[in-house]
């Protein structure tokens, strides 16, 4: 009788999302993490050797940085991952605590190898892992590789010796390396404003802003940059803590921005900054704490890359990238400012690697989740949220209206949010997804010729456009979660929008066509 072997890490399986690695923290059991961290020693290795081209730099070790934000058992994960890396010949740059972006700086600084242990803006429960090799994201086809690589390795409990080993080895850390990411965005703001027209500072530029760092890896670094900077800094929920006592460090969130909104209006601030658990996504508040949308936010840091764009990329047609998430008047607006709107998947991974893509000329990516990413040659190519604040605070200081009269310039808009709803598991939404896009195809009875479909879009789950708005329903890639959203210029155009896709639902299930109809605009 054949006996049916499963792998001890198959339940780890399900850890291995579209652009990284990330679940509930039980998962990641020592045997596990000890094998993941040998794999990704050997994928660092390689990605050397097959990089190099000449066999003396074949020979020379590879650099690798590692960090890891602030959650209770990253810094553990992240010694098991910097043991192996040195075990296998490679030179290990200790950023201890720290942001990914700043990650990400760091590992342009040497060989653009790099490893972070986070999980974002995710529950406290679950952790993570992000990384880059040769300067680049991992695809989800090199996501499944590395899980093909791990099972192939026996699952081996590390004994006390080699725990003892892993928590007690040092390693070098870069120095000064903040204090050289500061030098390089202020070096990045004299070179945007020395280019500028007019280098008048008007009176109603931010001076005094508040910041909710929410317990997060931005906790040690986001007053002395801003301060830095020239702002005085209200700081909240700015001490590390695993525990993240106010709730997930998620600032799309509209809750978790309660506490910044009353600190903006109570100390008559500028403006807030809410930043998530490892710097990557921003939310901004306005003067009379009101959320600027992250649609609306969108545009402003993109006409920002268009407006200060250095005149070595100007010769060339200008792109912007947004997501599928986006409200129907995000690509008109980036159009009205001389750039091409280009609608991609929702990912920021996929963003980097569209912006790397010299061919398409993007100059500027951004998300509805709050990831917002430059790639106009001032800085380093990565959604780093504090980078994104801080141009947006220094482009308001040269222009001679408020950020309130810019906002109240731009269309009207309803929305909801960016709804998660939970689904049994994967294939379930891999499924339902198939279904009701092959459904949104086809000439639906519900589309009356005053309110037809404009477009429709299937390039990450289903979008359907029209004149007055816009709806879609995709997979999540971060979770088993269904994603969806609704925008219109008015409730009564938005309700009509919901009503279709709640019909394509109900052909497929009507729970989930329930759970749509009680979504409510924000």
């Amino acid at each position: 009788m054949n006996t049916l072997f499963i792998h001890p890490f198959f339940p780890q399986k399900s850890l291995f999302k579209a652009y990284d690695i990330r679940g509930d923290v039980t998962l990641f059991t020592d045997d596990f993490v000890w094998s993941l961290a040998r794999a990704f020693a050997e994928l660092f290795v390689y990605a050397h050797q097959t990089a190099a081209t000449t066999p003396t730099l074949v020979a020379n070790k590879p650099t690798i940085v590692i960090g890891y934000d602030a959650r209770h058992q990253s810094q553990e994960i992240a010694k098991y991952m910097a043991y192996a890396c040195q075990q296998a010949g490679l030179v290990v740059q200790w950023l201890g605590l720290t942001t990914t972006p700043m990650m990400a700086f760091m590992a342009q600084q040497f060989s653009g190898n790099g490893l972070m242990v986070t999980a974002s803006h995710s529950q406290k429960h679950i952790n993570g892992i992000k990384w880059l090799i040769n300067h680049e994201s991992p695809s989800g086809d090199d996501v499944q590789q590395l899980y093909k690589a791990l099972i192939g390795y026996k699952a081996i409990v590390p004994d006390d010796r080699l725990i003892a080993a892993i928590r007690q080895t040092s390693y070098s850390t870069p120095k000064d390396f903040f204090a050289t990411y500061i030098q390089a965005i202020e070096q990045a703001f004299t070179h945007i404003n020395q280019a500028k027209r007019t280098q008048t500072t008007y009176f109603h530029a931010p001076q005094q802003i508040v910041i909710d760092c929410m317990n997060g890896a931005t906790s040690d670094f986001a007053e002395a940059l801003f301060s830095q900077l020239g702002y005085c800094c209200i700081m909240l929920n700015a001490s590390p803590d695993g525990n993240f006592p106010q709730g997930n460090p998620d600032p799309t969130q509209s809750n978790r921005l309660t506490q910044l909104v009353q600190t903006v209006k109570a100390t008559g601030s500028d403006i807030g900054l809410a930043f998530d658990g490892d710097g990557d996504r921003v939310m901004v508040i306005d003067a009379q704490g009101h959320m600027i949308s992250p649609d609306n936010l969108l545009y402003l840091l993109s006409r920002i890359a268009i407006e200060e764009l250095p005149s070595a990329y100007r010769s060339t047609d200008k792109k912007v990238i947004f997501d599928v998430k986006c409200s129907h008047h995000v690509p008109n607006l980036i159009a009205s400012h001389g750039a091409a709107p280009m609608m991609t998947k929702t990912g920021s991974s996929l963003m980097r690697k569209s912006l790397q893509n010299k061919s398409d000329n993007a100059i500027f990516a951004g998300e509805l989740s709050g990831h917002f990413i430059f790639n106009d040659g001032y800085f380093v190519l990565h959604d780093d949220a504090m980078y994104a604040a801080a141009r947006l605070l220094n482009w308001l200081s040269h222009q001679p209206i408020s950020l309130n009269d810019i906002l109240a310039s731009l269309p009207t808009c309803i929305s909801t949010a960016d709804m998660y709803l939970p689904i049994a598991d994967n294939h379930y939404g891999q499924s339902v997804i198939a279904r009701i896009t092959a459904l949104g195809k086809k000439p639906f009875k519900r589309l009356k010729s005053s309110f037809a479909v404009k477009n429709v879009n299937t390039i990450d789950g289903l979008r359907l456009d029209f004149a007055e708005g816009f709806g879609i329903l995709r997979k999540s890639n971060t979770g088993s979660f269904l994603t969806v959203r609704f925008s219109a210029n008015d409730v009564a155009e938005l309700r009509h929008i919901q009503s279709i896709f709640v019909d394509l639902c109900r052909t497929i299930d009507d729970n989930l066509a329930e759970q749509v109809a009680q979504i409510q605009p924000v």
